[in-house]
C-alpha cells in the first residue's frame, strides 16, 4: 500500500488513540537499523508464495481461537490451509503442538513463543510503532530473518501494508498478495480479552477502554476490507 492511500487513516487513527507519529517514525528508523543486514527480497517473496491462491486462516488471540483450532485440528484438513497468527495468537498454537505459517506481531504476546515458532521455520513479519520501541530494540536481534512493518512512511526495508492492530494488519497482508479465501479465527471484538494477547494473563480478561477501541477500530478496518471485496470470504 502506497502511503498516500493509508495516510487519511492512519491520522484519523493517531488523533482517536492520541498517538505520536513522530514516535512512530523514530520507531521506524529504529526498525530499519536493526534488520539492515537482512535481504529482505526472499522474504517477500516466501510471504507472497505462501499467501497467493490458497487458502488462509487469520488467527486473532481473542477467547474463541483455542475451541476454533480444536475443531480445525480434528476436521482432517489442516495441511490444505495456510495459517497466520496474530501476536499472542502464537501461543495458542504453540500449546496444541499446532505450527502456523505467518506471525504479525508488535512483539505484544509472549516474544518467546513467537521466536520459536519462527525459529520453526513461520514466517515473521515484525511491526515498528511508537510504543514498541524498547521491545525492538531488546528482542528482534534474537529473532532472525524477520520482514519489518511500519504505520507511517515505508522505508527501503520497513515495508506498509495497512491496518493497525495484529489482526487487522494481518488482514491487509493476506488481502495484498491475493488469497483463494480468508477464514477468521479468534476475531473476538467484544469486551473480553483472550489471555494469549498479554504475558502473565492465565485467563482471559475484561478489555481496557483503549483496548476497546483498538477493537473497534481492527472491526472497522476488516469490515472495510470485506466490503471492497480484496479479503474473499470463503466459499
Amino acid at each position: 500500500m502506497r502511503w498516500e492511500e493509508w495516510r487519511e487513516q492512519y491520522y484519523r487513527i493517531a488523533r482517536t488513540l492520541e498517538l505520536d507519529p513522530a514516535k512512530d517514525r523514530e520507531a521506524t528508523a529504529i526498525m530499519s537499523s536493526l534488520i539492515e543486514s537482512i535481504d529482505p527480497k526472499p522474504l517477500l517473496a516466501k510471504l507472497q508464495s505462501s499467501i497467493e491462491g490458497q487458502d488462509i486462516v487469520v488467527c486473532g488471540a481473542g477467547p474463541s481461537l483455542g475451541p476454533a483450532l480444536d475443531r480445525i485440528a480434528e476436521d482432517g484438513h489442516w495441511e490444505e490451509r495456510v495459517y497466520v497468527a496474530a501476536d499472542g495468537a502464537t501461543s495458542a498454537f504453540l500449546e496444541r503442538g499446532l505450527g502456523c505459517d505467518i506471525i504479525v506481531t508488535d512483539l505484544d504476546g509472549c516474544v518467546d513463543d513467537i521466536r520459536a515458532m519462527i525459529h520453526k521455520k513461520a514466517l515473521g513479519v515484525v511491526h515498528a510503532h511508537g510504543d514498541n520501541i524498547d521491545k525492538l530494540i531488546s528482542r528482534v536481534p534474537e529473532l532472525g530473518e524477520v520482514l519489518a512493518s511500519t504505520q507511517v512512511e515505508p522505508l527501503s526495508n520497513v515495508f506498509l501494508w495497512g491496518g493497525f492492530t495484529d489482526g487487522d494488519r494481518a488482514c491487509y497482508i493476506v488481502s495484498h498478495y491475493h488469497p483463494r479465501s480468508v477464514t477468521l479465527l479468534g476475531m473476538d471484538f467484544g469486551d473480553v480479552v483472550g489471555h494469549w494477547s498479554k504475558p502473565g494473563h492465565n485467563t482471559d480478561f475484561i478489555a481496557s477502554e483503549r483496548k476497546r477501541r483498538k477493537l473497534e477500530i481492527a472491526q472497522e478496518l476488516i469490515t472495510n476490507l470485506r466490503r471492497r471485496g480484496v479479503l474473499p470470504q470463503p466459499p
